[in-house]
């Protein structure tokens, strides 16, 4: 397997998410992308190789890899082709192999969202508007200031995704967990592409709840009854969402998420006058997928804003 070296190895893995499968683990390839092929184990989780710092999470492995030399060797790898792992490296059926030289696997530690602290109303709003104007530029579905316009995608697909996260709001605020899951069931899924708008959504409110500083708080309790019924959810029904949506999903509900949302949660504790760290954060995200980022950071940065304005009308406890 190692006689040659250079012409069988796709490249070397950077690093290994945590909830990467333990050496001996066998996989089997599920979809293959320009800097993605995604591998499902035998439990039906999803896993991933990426090429893109941007897209690592905590079930991948970020390989170091020229661009075209990925390309033109992973042609190879066909859907349905087994891979096994090993201490040394990652070895598919077909001859190639990814070395894992070097690489160190990432603690969950370094894959949590942080606590943060509230912001003022006026740094809130602030970060609202930049947000809103990434958003604008790159002229995604969903914008945090929004209209009522039409999309191309679906003539309802926008409306209807308002409406329920102001019932999403409105029922954690009254603390209603049946209705409550039954918004976020909703959102679920929700939206063209392999990772649909509202489950993006659902990934950074996720986090935004993870952040929230008492974690003795009834607010924090119900948050996370509601995170371990999507977490049920999502098990028992496996086609409510696309498999690598579902991935994203499940590791959010688990506390876990990718490396790009999470270097905007840290940034959210800046209070920098140019919100530069904020800015930069953004910029990164705006370039995974065509809206799945800012779909996420909508969700993240939403739910922050309504758990200050809770909080501030003593809503919650």
């Amino acid at each position: 397997m190692h006689t040659k070296w250079h012409s069988s190895c796709l490249g070397i893995v950077e690093k290994i998410g945590s909830q990467f499968p333990q050496p001996q683990a066998m996989l089997v390839v599920h979809s293959t992308y320009a800097s993605t092929i995604n591998l499902r184990d035998s439990y039906g989780r999803l896993h991933s190789i990426v090429t893109k710092e941007n897209a690592f999470h905590p079930a991948s492995l970020l390989l170091n890899a020229p661009e075209g030399v990925f390309l033109l060797k992973a042609r190879e790898i066909c859907v349905g082709s087994m891979a096994c792992v090993h201490e040394d490296g990652l070895f598919f059926d077909c001859g190639l192999w990814v070395s894992f030289l070097g690489a160190k696997r990432v603690p969950p530690s370094d894959e949590s969202a942080p606590n943060v602290s509230a912001l003022p109303q006026a740094i809130l709003l602030r970060r609202e508007l930049i947000l809103d104007s990434f958003q604008k530029k790159k002229n995604t579905s969903l914008q945090y200031i929004h209209t009522t316009r039409s999309t191309e995608i679906e003539p309802l697909f926008a409306p209807r995704f308002y409406a329920t996260i102001e019932d999403l709001s409105h029922h954690i605020r009254k603390q209603d967990i049946s209705q409550s899951i039954e918004s976020i069931q909703s959102l679920v899924g929700f939206g063209p592409g392999s990772t649909p708008s509202g489950d993006d959504f659902l990934c950074g409110l996720l986090l935004s709840w993870c952040m929230y500083p008492d974690k003795e708080s009834p607010y924090h309790r119900f948050t996370m009854e509601l995170v371990t019924l999507l977490s049920m959810l999502l098990k028992d029904h496996k086609h409510i969402t696309t498999d690598i949506s579902r991935m994203f999903l499940l590791l959010a509900c688990d506390g876990l998420f990718s490396s790009s949302l999470l270097v905007l949660a840290r940034s959210w504790d800046s209070r920098e006058a140019d919100n530069r760290q904020y800015r930069e954060a953004l910029t990164v995200l705006s370039e995974v997928g065509h809206s799945s980022g800012l779909d996420a950071a909508y969700g993240m940065v939403y739910g922050l804003v309504q758990t200050t304005l809770c909080v501030a009308r003593k809503e919650v406890s």
